[in-house]
């Protein structure tokens, strides 16, 4: 009998992070009735300040037929070294990538890096599967519509894109599955997938053009499942806008709200907060919602435009004021280096975030992202960036590289500043 495809999968993540991500494609997988007894799982969920030499050595030890790896832009230097590491200890392992950093510039990541061997692009799951079906059975792999692999001539080819799967059910639940274990604090529920907005500098929607939910029924089963059968007392919401509708928020609200008189929280859901009333902000609050992270990126009249953001600073304090009335802190980001953007502009968005005393207040600089529209018009619109991830902006045409770089170490010290007044009062 020929033994299975010995598959690892590989993340590294954020300190304190799992990849949710990477449960769904094992999920996923070994649901897959052509891999059924044909190709057996393992999970690596690490952290990206580990050392890639002692991940490769892990990986190796392992001595997998397909090494498959989650890439983010701020993971991929270190998720590229160790593929590099393994791939020369293990020449027959085929390593498969996939995540927003590589598919789309999928031919550029083959060219580039010769021991990769393929690449999926977007939506991962039914690509994934059949993948590791043509590898199983020594098929060319871009037979698989989403992939872009190798040639006999070893030149990337890129087959056509996948249609996106309509109903999200039937991606088995990593969690109801045990494809991945919560755990306090670091585990994510996926309500649905796309975005509402289209900001020209994030690759959220990932060009998906529509929202999909999951049903109602699947979303309260896993928050059962973490709440009640595994102890979970606080865990988050992925989804980029919790508050999506009014109809959802209720019913999420309606869900939660059991849960949280027994002390369960949810931390750090993303809201868009000028929809954010007295009322919702109370459902917020029923479900457990103890901190929520929001724009406004820019208050720049000339940044919003082209970056394709909506800012409204009256709307912004009021949500800010009904959240803070009942509890919740709020987390406000600003981005460096948005196109349009002085340093005055960038400034003058700390200062509005510092006047409505939110909680806490996040700067970063920006990153062009590949495939998002700012990394699409970069040339136009003046941008120079490092071509290496994390793909960081070097200067624009209102902001100078030293402009940034200033800009970077004085917002530090102001956030670092609010945050130690805060913690003061509380001591």
């Amino acid at each position: 009998m020929t033994e299975p495809l010995k598959v690892v999968l590989l993340a590294l993540n954020a300190p304190g992070y799992q990849s949710l991500a990477l449960a769904y494609l094992r999920a996923y997988a070994e649901a897959d009735q052509r891999l059924r007894g044909r190709a057996a799982f393992q999970t690596l969920d690490l952290e990206s300040d580990h050392d890639p030499w002692w991940v490769a050595y892990r990986v190796i030890g392992m001595r997998p037929d397909v090494l498959a790896a989650s890439v983010l832009c701020w993971n991929a230097r270190g998720v590229y070294d160790v593929c590099r590491i393994v791939k020369q200890a293990l020449p027959d392992v085929r390593v498969v990538l996939g995540g927003p950093e590589v598919g789309p510039i999928a031919e550029q990541v083959l060219d580039e890096h010769p021991y990769v061997d393929a690449v999926v692009r977007g939506e991962g799951e039914d690509t994934f599967a059949e993948v590791l079906d043509l590898l199983r059975r020594d098929k060319p792999l871009t037979r698989a519509e989403g992939v872009t692999a190798r040639d006999r001539d070893g030149a990337p080819r890129s087959a056509p894109d996948r249609t996106l799967i309509a109903e999200l059910d039937r991606i088995p639940s990593p969690y109801l599955t045990g494809a991945l274990r919560p755990k306090e604090g670091r585990s994510y529920i996926e309500g649905y997938r796309g975005c509402p907005h289209r900001c020209a500098y994030c690759f959220e929607g990932k060009g998906y053009g529509r929202i999909r939910s999951f049903s109602a029924e699947r979303v309260e089963a896993e928050i059962r499942h973490l709440a009640e059968e595994c102890g979970v007392r606080s865990f988050s919401f992925i989804d980029p806008v919790f508050n999506l509708t009014s109809e959802r928020l209720s019913w999420l609200a309606a869900t939660l709200e059991p849960y949280a008189q027994r002390g369960l929280t949810l931390h750090t859901v993303e809201v868009d907060i000028e929809r954010i009333d007295e009322a919702a902000a109370a459902q917020l609050r029923r479900a457990g919602v103890v901190s929520v992270e929001t724009g406004p990126q820019s208050v720049g009249r000339a940044a919003l435009e082209t970056c394709r953001r909506a800012f409204d600073p009256t709307r912004f304090a009021r949500g800010v004021a009904a959240l803070k009335s009942v509890g919740i802190s709020v987390e406000c980001d600003i981005i460096a280096g948005l196109p349009g953007d002085t340093f005055e502009d960038f400034f003058g968005g700390i200062e509005f975030c510092l006047s409505l005393d939110p909680g806490v207040i996040q700067t970063s600089t920006l990153h062009v992202l590949p495939g998002t529209e700012l990394w699409m018009r970069a040339e136009e619109l003046g941008l120079r960036y490092d071509a290496l991830p994390p793909h960081e902006v070097i200067e624009t045409p209102t902001m100078s590289f030293a402009d940034l770089r200033r800009a970077e170490a004085r917002s530090v010290h102001l956030a670092r500043t609010y945050a130690a007044r805060l913690t003061g009062a509380a001591l």
